[in-house]
């Protein structure tokens, strides 16, 4: 008899461990990525920027997702809504539906993000183009 009663007060107690995490934690999980932003790069050129505006979520870490082609991302800035920059080296090869690491944000906190300024190489002799997407963790 003891045990069921145990047994009834344990998953009680489970339940309501669940009910007072924050509903984020139930619905996303604790790591969500949110798109930002895309931008279809070319060979051509070795710069491109990423506009992603001020939004109502901030972000502490970003990560770049690619398609269509193998990307050398040499650095990131990034701008953030109040100006200030922050200088990322990336230095990594992305292959075509590969992705980077988590990317820490510089400074206390969560940080609004206005823009995301790419440097990559491109491949000797190649003309054609990548798309190149940033995500975001809230």
């Amino acid at each position: 008899m003891h045990l069921k009663r145990a047994a009834v007060l344990v998953g009680a107690l489970g339940l309501a461990a669940l009910a007072a995490q924050p509903s984020f934690a139930r619905d996303r999980g604790p790591d969500h990525w949110e798109q930002l932003g895309c931008q279809k790069v070319g060979f051509l050129v070795d710069r491109d920027v990423i506009r992603v505006g001020r939004r109502d979520g901030k972000f502490s870490a970003i990560r770049l997702e690619v398609s269509g082609n193998t990307v050398f991302m040499n650095d990131l800035r990034v701008v953030y809504g109040n100006g200030a920059p922050d200088d990322i080296a990336v230095r990594s090869e992305i292959r075509d539906g590969g992705q980077t690491r988590a990317l820490d944000l510089k400074g206390r906190g969560e940080r609004v993000i206005d823009r995301i300024e790419m440097t990559y190489r491109a491949k000797p002799n190649f003309k054609g183009s990548a798309k190149v997407c940033v995500m975001g963790l809230t």
